[in-house]
């Protein structure tokens, strides 16, 4: 009979507790999460220094300048948008050498290709590659054959006739083979050439103004190819503005593709071709 009491004392005991923890658990549990959440977000939130300048420049520590935002931030050395370093580079050419018949040497080390070298309409002047008394079809060509790869070209025309254009190609093997990302002072236009068959991939609307310098940007990763162009004295667009794909021509080398007349003049004034890797700006 004790022991049975005993059962049933213990067995009240615990119920009694259970109920006594029950009722001060909520404030146990908050008295302990609350120091915990207040160390965390501590740990996320930067370190602030005194005199740290602001967006509007209060607290200027003595002797210093807030940047200069550049206008345009593909003169830069690194193209935008990528975080490029030197490996990453394929080909590039300045134009910053004495005034010269064709293009010769790059600013890179590198022996321009394609006609630049051996067409009478190609030369060098005023620290710009320029393409004039022609009339037709030019390639210019950079660098080695590769598979993903991009390109970044400035460039002006003093007049968009009919049929001349000035653009970027990608994955040229021959004057019979490349993407083209091209513009025609109405549209931004991507192209193939596959075997001497030439086929319009994607055409938006684009004006383009004589005699301005333009920036074409034209990128291939696997079957994708990405083009977007605006004037050097306006900001990057954020955002692609075409993107289609073809998967007919796997590498080839990168450079300038124009169509001009006998009166047309082309100035390039840079270019940069580099390797490339889809990342967050690879999409409309």
């Amino acid at each position: 009979m004790n022991k049975r009491l005993l059962i049933i004392t213990v067995l009240v005991i615990l119920v009694i507790g259970g109920m006594i923890a029950g009722l001060f658990m909520g404030p146990i549990q908050k008295a302990l999460t609350l120091p915990m959440m207040q160390m965390m977000d501590a740990a996320d939130k930067p370190q602030t220094q005194k005199n740290t300048p602001t967006a509007q420049g209060q607290n200027k520590q003595p002797g210093t300048q807030t940047p200069k935002a550049t206008p345009n931030a593909a003169q830069n050395q690194n193209m935008p948008g990528q975080g490029n370093n030197a490996a990453s580079v394929l080909a590039k050419d300045t134009f910053q050498r004495t005034d010269q018949q064709l293009w010769g040497t790059a600013s890179d080390g590198r022996q321009w290709g394609g006609d630049a070298n051996t067409a009478p309409a190609f030369s060098v002047a005023n620290a710009a590659g320029r393409i004039s008394n022609g009339d037709g079809t030019y390639n210019a060509v950079l660098g080695t054959p590769s598979q993903d790869s991009e390109a970044v070209v400035n460039g002006s025309i003093n007049q968009f006739t009919a049929g001349v254009n000035f653009g970027v190609v990608l994955r040229w093997t021959d004057d019979n083979n490349w993407y083209k990302a091209l513009l025609d002072g109405t549209h931004l236009n991507v192209l193939k050439r596959v075997n001497g068959q030439t086929t319009t991939l994607k055409s938006i609307r684009f004006t383009a103004q004589t005699d301005r310098v333009y920036i074409v940007r034209f990128r291939a990763i696997g079957a994708m190819l990405f083009a977007k162009a605006w004037r050097v004295d306006q900001v990057e667009p954020n955002r692609w503005l075409t993107i289609t794909s073809d998967n007919a021509l796997a590498s080839g080398r990168v450079g300038v593709r124009v169509v001009v007349s006998p009166t047309t003049v082309i100035n390039v004034t840079a270019f940069t071709a580099m390797s490339a890797t889809m990342n967050n700006d690879s999409a409309l």
